[in-house]
């Protein structure tokens, strides 16, 4: 095969070597003229000959190998680890236990100790003239148990401290800020004794919670505290607009839970339980499949008002006026109460 190529250059070259002759630029597009000099002999045999003995599969890095980019995604075969599908690529968005490897560091992520439950992909316009909501939002709000294994986590490479009942950021953005507070003993509201009281404790090895509490959603959390965890596990806090999109479902919502509310299918205020929160996704899916948007426990959001932070949702010992989907209030990020928590999204 080899012999026929070169038979074929050879007859190509006695037949065009003289078509640009005099110099002049060439007008003429020749199918084997690959170093463009108009005229076909052994200098483009000698380009062709060079790739032979390049396997650009086995030697990717080899000069002669040019790198495509074959599915568009602004990364080349080289270093996208699989150049057939546009939404994976170096640093693209990982979906959690999925199989797939979306940002190929050579893994699928992992979600904290007990996996977050995410919603079919939401495709919300929002309000007019505000944020809409696309992407993926925690079913529920964050729980107990996904917090402590956070806590752990953290503790073990060194990013918070514990003194004195809180748990301070002890590197990063928000380092010596408070992100939990171990004392928080709840409110006796309600009909509540302790109600929303912290879960987690810190043992002075490790933190464990209050048995029967793992799937409540962890209080006395504060923002800065929401936003390190969000961050941790490559997710965020949604902003206020994109909050409001995912829990008004189609517009038609006043609240999280539909076009009314009631104790039957919403934890808020004459709700009397106990313990004040209850677990996460008791009272039903709304909207996107939703839980907890109204009651439960109010909800951080990324939205910045004034030095404070926007909360939503309304929580287990406030009245329903507060816990429509418009309603909205505010905190330091670093206050931690018995009836605010969070959900995160990306």
């Amino acid at each position: 095969m080899k012999m026929n190529v070169v038979k074929r250059l050879f007859i190509l070259t006695i037949l065009y070597a003289t078509v640009s002759a005099s110099g002049e630029d060439c007008h003429f597009q020749l199918a084997g003229d690959i170093n463009g000099d108009c005229k076909i002999n052994f200098a483009d045999f000698s380009i062709m000959a060079q790739g032979w003995l390049v396997d650009c599969v086995a030697t990717p890095g080899d000069p002669l190998c040019i790198p495509l980019d074959i599915d568009q995604d602004g990364f080349d075969v080289i270093v996208d680890c699989n150049d057939n599908d546009p939404t994976i690529y170096p640093g693209a968005p990982e979906i959690p236990n999925d199989g797939i490897d979306q940002d190929c560091d050579g893994e699928d992520a992992t979600e904290p100790i007990i996996p977050i439950t995410w919603v079919t992909i939401i495709n919300d316009p929002g309000v007019s003239g505000h944020e809409s909501f696309t992407g993926y939002m925690s079913k529920y709000e964050t729980t107990n148990a996904q917090y402590c294994e956070f806590l752990n986590a953290a503790k073990a490479t060194g990013g918070i401290t514990v003194s004195g009942g809180y748990v301070y950021g002890a590197s990063g953005p928000y380092s010596g800020q408070n992100y939990y507070y171990l004392a928080g003993s709840g409110t006796t509201y309600n009909g509540a004794t302790n109600g929303g009281a912290a879960r987690i404790n810190w043992t002075g090895n490790s933190f464990t919670i209050d048995s029967g509490f793992e799937n409540h959603p962890v209080t006395y959390v504060s923002w800065f505290g929401s936003t390190a965890f969000a961050n941790y596990y490559g997710w965020r806090l949604p902003t206020e607009w994109e909050w409001q999109a995912v829990a008004d479902y189609n517009g038609s919502y006043v609240y999280g839970c539909g076009t009314s509310i009631n104790n039957n299918i919403a934890n808020y205020y004459n709700s009397t339980h106990p313990y004040g929160t209850t677990v996460v996704g008791g009272f039903g899916t709304y909207g996107y499949g939703m839980c907890d948007m109204a009651g439960n426990v109010w909800e951080w959001t990324s939205t910045v008002s004034g030095s404070y932070r926007v909360i939503c949702g309304g929580g287990w010992c406030d009245h329903g006026s507060h816990c429509t989907v418009s309603f909205r209030s505010g905190y330091d990020p670093y206050d931690s109460y018995h009836d605010i928590g969070f959900r995160v999204c990306r």
